[in-house]
């Protein structure tokens, strides 16, 4: 399946531990809280009292949308460069079609997955060091110029736990992107992952970034449902925690046609915006709104990083000239 196309994937990194909140104990041995509901419930009744809920960590792995999105990018075949603080041995477990360029130690993440979901408890301090100025010291104009023209696909992500995101991709932009000639027109995938605790304007300042990219390229802004919808409030002016407006948004062909229509107002519309739910993905173009259905696994043996992984998918098939 390998393919000539490069990618260059940054600029997070994550040691994740996948785990269980355990409901009860017997003999036999753990029962574990099934939804997220049921451990709101049962951390509810502690309050004023303390308690403990013991956790069991199923596995230890790769993390970070960079991580996680450049490994399965390499295992279709897509060879890359992952830019993020992977100072921790398990980076090495990643595919051997991924040059790891690292910016200092991880993040950690305590991912706790349920049946309806999942609860990110993550330390995110080591990310303060990552703006511009920082990652251009670290590896060099002129390498990331080198690695901007050697790429087909740049993907950018976890803006929402990157304290400097904006300075990040605004100056990527402006000291490689718009200063490095190419051949051809890469694409560029943004995804801002959850803006909740993130401010409106620092929101719709990360949009007009996405947007001022539009001239060098292809441009996809993707996301979930959750983080569309957020987005989708934070447009209107209100915060994206507003959790009454949240569950007053449309549909989501609604939600990403106005995404797209409102982040293109000062260069152009966003070519692509797609949103991935549980069991179904869309984009929207300027042809509309192309919806597929998924195959949803009732069950899966691990949630964290499935939209990683669509991401994926969705960039080889861009590489490939397949889908819109």
């Amino acid at each position: 399946m390998e393919t000539s196309a490069r990618a260059f994937v940054g600029f997070d990194g994550y040691v994740d531990r996948i785990q269980k909140a355990v409901r009860s104990k017997s003999p036999t041995g753990s029962h574990y809280v099934e939804t997220i509901g049921e451990v709101a419930d049962l951390m509810q009744t502690m309050a004023g009292k303390s308690g403990q809920i013991e956790l069991v960590t199923l596995a230890t792995k790769i993390g970070g949308n960079a991580p996680i999105l450049a490994n399965a990018l390499a295992a279709l075949g897509v060879s890359n460069c992952c830019v993020g603080p992977l100072d921790d041995p398990i980076f090495e477990q990643m595919h051997a079609a991924c040059e790891r360029v690292s910016l200092g130690p991880p993040a950690t993440t305590n991912a706790l997955e349920f049946g309806d979901g999942k609860i990110m408890l993550s330390e995110v301090a080591p990310f303060e060091v990552l703006h511009w100025t920082y990652l251009a010291d670290r590896i060099g104009l002129e390498t990331l110029r080198e690695q901007y023209r050697r790429s087909q696909l740049l993907a950018f992500v976890d803006w929402a736990n990157l304290p400097h995101g904006n300075d990040l991709w605004a100056g990527y932009r402006i000291h490689i992107v718009e200063t490095t000639p190419v051949a051809s027109p890469p694409h560029f995938l943004f995804d801002l992952c959850d803006p909740t605790k993130r401010s409106t304007d620092e929101v719709c300042a990360c949009l007009a970034i996405v947007a001022s990219y539009t001239p060098y390229g292809s441009v996809t802004l993707g996301m979930n449902e959750n983080e569309a919808r957020r987005i989708y409030i934070a447009l209107h002016g209100h915060n994206p925690a507003d959790s009454v407006r949240l569950a007053q948004t449309p549909d989501l062909p609604a939600v990403a046609t106005y995404i797209r229509q409102q982040i293109g107002r000062s260069a152009g519309a966003v070519p692509r915006v797609l949103i991935h739910p549980t069991a179904s993905s869309l984009v929207a173009t300027d042809s509309g709104i192309e919806q597929q259905t998924g195959r949803l696994v009732p069950v899966p043996k691990v949630l964290t990083g499935a939209g990683d992984n669509l991401n994926a998918g969705y960039c080889w098939g861009q590489s490939n000239r397949a889908g819109p």
